[in-house]
């Protein structure tokens, strides 16, 4: 084999298996892990910004966090003042469906359905702008369809 095709081959070989690794699924303890850290350092603190800025405007948001171990979570409930429905959440929590690896799913729940927003393979991929906006949509969403 030519000196040249021997190397591409082994950069290919490389890149394959790079590439082989970053699919695979992170080990449980490893996702989770991943997602206690993003709730601690994305999630939380822009809910909290958004809680702020919706108490000022007279409403009574939340958060609500879950810790436990097989499917935790974090939700923002919006506690808006004479709302008709009764939830108006909008929350990232890790989802556990049989045959599929672990995901974090971003979703909404207003009447009259809950619906999902958004769904992550690795919590790499939740970043600060799609947090912000899935929240900014998600809260739109969920005050246009308690507007009087």
């Amino acid at each position: 084999m030519k000196e040249h095709n021997r190397l591409r081959i082994e950069r290919l070989a490389v890149r394959y298996a790079r590439r082989i690794e970053e699919a695979r699924a992170p080990a449980e303890a490893d996702f989770l892990r991943e997602f206690d850290n993003l709730r601690e350092r994305v999630l939380r603190p822009q809910m909290e910004e958004f809680a702020a800025e919706l108490s000022k405007a007279g409403h009574a948001p939340r958060l609500v966090i879950d810790e436990g171990h097989d499917t935790p979570s974090i939700e923002l409930a919006l506690g808006l003042r004479e709302a008709k429905a009764s939830r108006n959440v909008v929350g990232f929590c890790v989802i556990r469906w049989t045959g599929y690896p672990l995901q974090i799913l971003a979703y909404l729940e207003v009447n009259p359905t809950p619906f999902d927003l958004e769904r992550f393979a690795r919590a790499a991929d939740v970043g600060p702008d799609r947090v912000e906006q899935l929240l900014v949509e998600a809260i739109e969403q969920i005050m246009v369809c308690n507007a009087p």
